[in-house]
Parts: structure tokens; C-alpha cells; sequence
């Protein structure tokens, strides 16, 4: 059994990165822009694994596989900056779907795993994006948690076990959310597309945090916002928002004058490699 001061140890040590970053205990953090803060550098690789860690000296280095879905590569990140934090020196996370909820990973891969669980996905977090938006977390449809996992940049699936094991919904709420993959849930709001692709939901209560995309990705925007159309192309409206995929890398914004809010769209090339900072210029 794991020892209960493993999951305090690294839940401390999230709140403890984020009061060093001088981030709030709730706010979402874009992991890429949490290690270049820390002068860690991330590189993104064509590799078949899951992501590195290593330390040569003062040189700390995150290799991120490409390959992998887009939000899960900032779950990965998240992941091996805990191997840096808890100074676990050189760490080869193997790409291994079986292993993703496996009783027999070690201790280290446990605390790590829930450093970056605890970084990204604050519980107070949470469940403040509920209490904006008067959502239950009994009642929340899958459409609301896909919201809510956007917002944290993370991954549906991935915020839905994280409100299961923090016993924010019960097992049968998420045995009846995870029956609702992002590209069904796509299909029913938004109709189809013509390859699978990750989206984002943005709505008028998120932040103006920096939107990150990259090219062939999905946003959904209110209606009353106005994007660059040299970087992102509308498909369609829905009730649910305005449809747009994103067709060019660069750094663009979106705008509403209702409600005065305004946001920059980061989008880089699909599966990218090279250095994480690099990742929104034009070549």
C-alpha cells in the first residue's frame, strides 16, 4: 500500500511551485510556461515513449514525445518536472498504455504522477470553474467537464479520474462520463469533422489566459468573439459556440468587445519537434 505522506509530499510540493512561481493556489498554469519560468528546458521529440528527464549538472532537460495526444504531453510534462523537483535524476518514462493505470508503478512514478495531477488540476481549481459557471458536480454533463478540462489544459479523461480519486464524483458519475470520449462528444455538439482532432471549449467566464493550439486543433468560442482569420478558419456555428480549427502556427488573439475580454491563441505545427519555447514562431 502507498504510504499516505507520498500523496502529502507531493501535493506540497505543487503548492509550493506554484507560491515560487507566484501563481495562486487555483489559477490553471500552462506547463511549458511553468519550466521555461523554472529555466527548464522542454524539447519536444519523435520518439515512441512518453517523455525524459535529465539533469547534466545545471542543465535540467524534459524530452516530451511528440507522437502523443496533445494533452497528454502536458500531463507528461508535468510528470517529469516532479522528477526534477524531487531530484530523482535521469527518469525514461516508456510509452506503455497499460501502464497509464497500473497498480505497479513505484513509488517515484506514483509521487510524480500526483505532483503533476496536483500542479495542473488544483482541487480548488476545480471547483471554482463549477461555481462560476452554477454547475453540479452530480449533474454536470460531459460537455461541462470537457469545458472544465480545457480550461486546465488537460486531458478529458485525465480530469475525470483526478474528480473520481479526490472523491469529487463518485464512481458511478465517472464510469457514466468516461462512456464519452472527446470525439464523441464532439460529434454530438459540434457534428463531424473530417479527422479526429483535439478541441478546446472556451466560454465568458474563462480567463484570459494564452490559448495553446496547434495547427488542425479545434476552439470553440462564444459567439461574440472576433478572431484573426489568418489563423484560424470558422467550419460552422453552433449553439454551443462558434466552431474554428486552427490553419496556421503563430501567435494570434480573440477579442469581444461585450464583454471586454481578450486572449492571445498560441498555435504551433502539428506534432512539433524541437524546443517548447519555439514552438508558436512562423518558420
Amino acid at each position: 500500500m502507498v504510504s499516505r505522506n507520498l500523496y502529502t509530499s507531493a501535493i506540497r510540493k505543487a503548492s509550493e511551485t506554484r507560491i515560487r512561481l507566484g501563481a495562486s493556489l487555483n489559477e490553471p498554469l500552462n506547463i511549458y510556461d511553468v519550466c521555461s519560468t523554472m529555466e527548464i528546458d522542454v524539447r519536444f521529440v519523435d520518439i515512441n515513449m512518453e517523455g525524459l528527464y535529465v539533469n547534466n549538472g545545471n542543465s535540467p532537460q524534459i524530452l516530451i514525445s511528440s507522437q502523443r495526444p496533445y494533452p497528454r504531453r502536458v500531463f507528461t510534462c508535468g510528470h517529469e518536472l516532479g522528477h526534477h523537483l524531487f531530484n530523482h535524476g535521469l527518469k525514461i518514462d516508456i510509452l506503455s498504455e497499460s501502464d497509464e493505470n497500473s497498480l505497479y508503478k513505484s513509488s517515484d512514478e506514483i509521487l510524480v504522477d500526483t505532483f503533476s495531477a496536483s500542479l495542473l488540476m488544483p482541487i480548488g481549481g476545480i471547483q471554482s470553474e463549477f461555481v462560476k459557471r452554477n454547475l453540479s458536480f452530480n449533474t454536470a454533463t460531459p460537455i461541462d467537464f470537457y469545458l472544465v478540462s480545457s480550461i486546465f489544459g488537460v486531458g478529458y479523461q485525465t480530469l475525470v479520474t483526478h474528480c473520481k480519486i479526490n472523491r469529487l464524483i463518485t464512481e458511478l458519475k465517472s464510469v457514466e462520463l468516461l462512456k464519452h470520449t472527446p470525439s464523441k462528444i464532439f460529434k454530438s455538439y459540434f457534428g463531424d469533422v473530417q479527422k479526429k482532432s483535439y478541441f478546446k471549449i472556451v466560454d465568458g467566464k474563462t480567463s484570459t489566459k494564452p490559448v495553446d493550439l496547434e495547427i488542425s486543433n479545434y476552439l470553440i468560442l462564444p459567439p461574440e468573439f472576433t478572431v484573426d482569420n489568418d489563423f484560424l478558419e470558422k467550419k460552422k456555428e453552433t449553439q454551443e459556440g462558434y466552431v474554428y480549427v486552427a490553419t496556421r502556427t503563430g501567435i494570434s488573439s480573440a477579442y469581444s468587445d461585450i464583454n471586454e475580454k481578450s486572449f492571445f491563441i498560441r498555435i504551433q505545427p502539428q506534432n512539433y519537434n524541437g524546443f517548447a519555447e519555439y514552438r508558436h514562431l512562423d518558420n
